[in-house]
């Protein structure tokens, strides 16, 4: 079975020939440069050249193929170019401005946002604020050539998307503080500027499944609607100003492709599966076991397995990093052992894997997904 009807199974709640895995290919299961880096001595891989970051705020690693075909990676990526009417000033630390203006300071591993252009903006300020071109061509320029040479000279499954959506991307404009203070107290304002993005964000989506929409499997979106211990803000402000948008862009999306919608969404989130269903969701990811109502895979199986396909769920803040590879090992054997069964379970090491994350681990992780990943699935 080829990795692309491997998914496809998977993606229609299907038992295929083994769980697919997915790893580097996008901006969610991705890895840091410095575990990379690790993990390309441990694999006695010693002329991947200088590693490319793909993703400057998480320092993203482009993961060199001979990675991916050891561990069996059945994904690929068809990303968006950079626009090419701003060239992003990286200073020699790291830090940089991006093309919305979000000043984003080298801080450890990240580049963290501590300067938001929509700062301290008035509502009337915010309607007038001009943003980047979604339609630049740059942007999208050789796409539709990219992902058909893909699809016909190769078995992969591939993905597309967006790096983040509708919160994420109006909290990084204003500010994280800000904005959180706004829900509670000036929606208004609030909706003037998610609104905004909206508009934007549908307008690029349109434009990049034009170029990419008959050849992709999934499509990405991507904003967290949890902390540790319960839901990032109140329910009723996530379904009364979020949930009616997302519908429209998940609308959007879906008058262009047949592509599963894939979410992801850090922290808990067993509150908020209903509401994600009723706006069109397919996948979610990554159901971080370490946060409130994802803790046993057995009862997201039960309650949700029949709507949602599940994307990792593997525990990658605490026994990933910090584990023994045994204890990783059998990590991925419970998961697989009960999300996987009847299909709908892509493999995958949660969010994107971080700089303490020992080589060793990661190895232990891919293996052993491929390892026990086959149908019909037996773990005692």
């Amino acid at each position: 079975m080829t990795s692309r009807e491997r998914m496809k199974k998977t993606l229609n709640h299907e038992e295929p020939d083994r769980v697919p895995i997915d790893f580097g290919q996008d901006l969610y299961n991705g890895i840091n440069d410095a575990a990379y880096g690790n993990l390309l001595r441990h694999l006695q891989i010693k002329d991947a050249g200088e590693t490319k970051i793909y993703d400057l705020m998480q320092r993203l690693a482009m993961v060199d193929e001979r990675v991916s075909e050891r561990f069996r990676v059945d994904t690929r990526y068809i990303f968006s170019n950079p626009n090419e009417t701003f060239v992003i000033p990286i200073e020699e630390c790291g830090s940089f401005e991006d093309e919305w203006g979000v000043y984003r300071k080298r801080v450890g591993y990240y580049c963290e946002n501590v300067r938001a252009p929509l700062a301290g903006k008035s509502k009337k300020e915010i309607i007038h604020h001009k943003f980047p071109n979604p339609s630049e061509k740059s942007r999208f320029r050789g796409l539709q050539e990219r992902a058909q040479k893909m699809f016909e000279t190769t078995s992969y499954a591939l993905s597309a998307g967006q790096a983040a959506t509708l919160f994420y991307f109006s909290s990084e404009l204003t500010g994280y503080d800000e904005f959180m203070l706004d829900l509670a107290l000036n929606t208004t304002r609030i909706e003037v500027l998610v609104e905004k993005v909206l508009e934007w964000m549908i307008e690029f989506t349109s434009c990049y499944l034009e170029e990419v929409g008959e050849y992709v499997e999934t499509w990405w979106i991507g904003d967290d609607w949890g902390m540790q211990s319960g839901p990032i803000m109140n329910p009723s402000t996530f379904r009364k100003i979020f949930k009616p948008r997302y519908k429209k862009l998940i609308d959007a999306v879906k008058s262009k492709t047949s592509a599963k919608i894939c979410l992801h969404t850090c922290g808990a989130t067993y509150w908020i599966l209903r509401d994600l269903a009723d706006v069109g969701v397919d996948v979610v990811h990554p159901m971080q076991p370490t946060a409130a109502g994802n803790e046993d895979p057995d009862k997201l199986k039960r309650d949700y397995g029949d709507t949602f396909v599940f994307y990792s769920n593997i525990a990658n803040t605490t026994i990933l990093p910090h584990g023994t590879p045994e204890e990783v090992r059998n990590e991925v054997r419970r998961k697989i052992k009960s999300l996987a069964p009847g299909g709908g379970y892509i493999f995958s090491g949660g969010y994107n894997i971080q700089a303490d994350v020992p080589p060793e681990n990661i190895v232990a992780l891919f293996d052993t997904a491929f390892e026990s990943g086959k149908y019909p699935i037996s773990i005692d």
